[in-house]
């Protein structure tokens, strides 16, 4: 995929490390969380499922997969927390309505096992970001970042962010563009421009 965007080979080998694991098994989990012997300063967790007709669908990865990934930051007990990023969803929101009113009913019903997946995911999020002073914080900070419809094509031009207090309404977005902005406005900030905001991404 990278070669095929012009990527070169030798800059994707010195840069991608693929780690086979699993996202159930915390133990797994650590060697993904390290570069050069310390833990990384910034997690992004882009897990989800999609519905099928033909194969079984793990409705619970996003709830079960990132509590996973914060006991791995825990066991590790790191000096320095790393920042933590998650790709959720629209229509989850507990502010104002934040997908078009034509797609109520498609994300409400088509989606909504997948959805109440991602809603476990963020309070579980929210949980870690708000221990106690008295316990270790696992965390440093958070982003929520909640894309319109996935696509896998480009069909917008311009993408456009909000919050979950004033959101952006909007039907698709490509995948391409909500992996740009990650590291456009969270990676290269260090997380700072978004800590402990839900964002909203839509053409």
């Amino acid at each position: 995929m990278l070669l095929a965007k012009g990527t070169s080979k030798e800059l994707i080998e010195s840069n991608l490390q693929i780690i086979k694991g699993d996202i159930r098994d915390a133990s797994t989990i650590k060697p993904a969380l390290m570069l050069n012997g310390r833990i990384v300063n910034i997690i992004i967790s882009g897990l989800g499922s999609t519905p099928s007709l033909t194969a079984k669908v793990d409705w619970n990865i996003c709830r079960d997969g990132v509590p996973n990934v914060l006991d791995a930051v825990a066991s590790l007990n790191p000096s320095n927390p790393p920042f933590l990023a998650v790709i959720s969803t629209t229509g989850i929101s507990k502010g104002p309505r934040d997908v078009p009113l034509a797609f109520v009913p498609f994300y409400y019903i088509a989606l909504a096992y997948p959805h109440e997946d991602k809603r476990l995911m963020e309070e579980a999020v929210l949980r870690a970001a708000s221990k106690p002073q008295s316990e270790r914080a696992l965390i440093s900070g958070y982003t929520i970042i909640r894309p319109s419809f996935l696509i896998d094509w480009k069909e917008g031009t311009e993408l456009r962010v909000g919050t979950e207090e004033k959101p952006v309404l909007g039907y698709t977005i490509s995948r391409e563009s909500v992996g740009r902005w990650i590291y456009e406005d969270v990676i290269a900030e260090g997380g700072s421009k978004w800590s402990k905001k839900a964002v909203t991404l839509t053409y």
